[in-house]
């Protein structure tokens, strides 16, 4: 019987994670930034990843993602919604956090984590959160 090391090693270990401060980061242009925020799925993954200690699973994002955007008036199924999300992270957004180093996103592993630039978009999320309930109030 073979043994695989890297099978029984924590998930951390096997995941680096790319928040190691400035090193290697680069400062992205204001126009990058408000296309990463200008989605409100990349801010949920945002969101989540920052909050997160550990990696944050595709399938935590998924259900995360879901229940947020679930509306049972809405003739499409959970298991219709969660599949749609799914294709969209999995195919679009993380791929497209992932190239501008805002997280580290690992297919095989189906793990997110934060990247180099990641922690720039923290008070960006935490103003943002306090702005849209004053809108929402105004509006």
């Amino acid at each position: 019987m073979t043994i695989h090391p890297e099978r029984s090693a924590p998930t951390s270990d096997r995941f680096h994670l790319g928040n190691d401060g400035a090193i290697g980061r680069r400062p992205l242009p204001r126009e990058t930034v408000r296309d990463m925020l200008d989605n409100d799925r990349r801010r949920e993954v945002l969101r989540c990843v920052l909050a997160a200690d550990d990696p944050v699973s595709v399938r935590t994002l998924v259900g995360r993602l879901a229940d947020a955007e679930h509306d049972p008036t809405v003739g499409t199924t959970i298991h219709q919604l969660r599949q749609r999300i799914h294709t969209s992270l999995c195919q679009t957004h993380l791929p497209l956090l992932a190239e501008h180093d805002i997280v580290r996103f690992d297919r095989a592993l189906s793990l997110v984590g934060p990247a180099v630039n990641c922690a720039a978009f923290e008070s960006l999320l935490e103003f943002e959160s306090l702005e849209r309930p004053i809108a929402a109030r105004l509006g």
